[in-house]
């Protein structure tokens, strides 16, 4: 056994991490991780156990509290509500009024071009309209 693995069955020992199974849990090991993220100097153990916290935190986060991409139309919609875009800027944008209008009512979905317009537009990733 290396001095870092004894370090770090010390440091597994001391704590006996398990998954994570209900929000008090999650908020304690945030807390943990935070504390190793901030800690200057931190030992190949503490990084070790800093990643297995991580793992954990993830895998409940994923559980409970998933994040889900936006619909691209709805996107489209709250991005033109934040910066005050008309549906005729838009157009002007897309070129198009009629291809605008049957975007913003769902009946056309965004092209490849339209994608790259927008996100250059509103400075975004195109990510956000696939």
């Amino acid at each position: 056994m290396t001095a870092i693995d004894v370090a770090y069955g010390k440091l597994l020992s001391d704590d006996l991490p398990h998954a994570i199974h209900n929000e008090r849990d999650h908020r304690t090991y945030l807390a943990r991780a935070e504390e190793l993220l901030d800690k200057k100097g931190r030992s190949a153990a503490e990084n070790r156990y800093l990643e297995l916290l991580s793992v954990l935190i993830e895998r409940y986060e994923q559980e409970h509290d998933p994040i889900v991409a936006p619909d691209p139309l709805e996107a489209l919609k709250e991005l033109m509500a934040a910066n005050g875009m008309t549906q005729s800027a838009l157009a002007r944008l897309l070129g198009s009024s009629g291809i605008t209008s049957e975007i913003l009512s769902g009946k056309r979905s965004l092209s490849k071009t339209h994608i790259r317009k927008l996100a250059e537009a509103f400075n975004v990733s195109t990510d956000l309209f696939v």
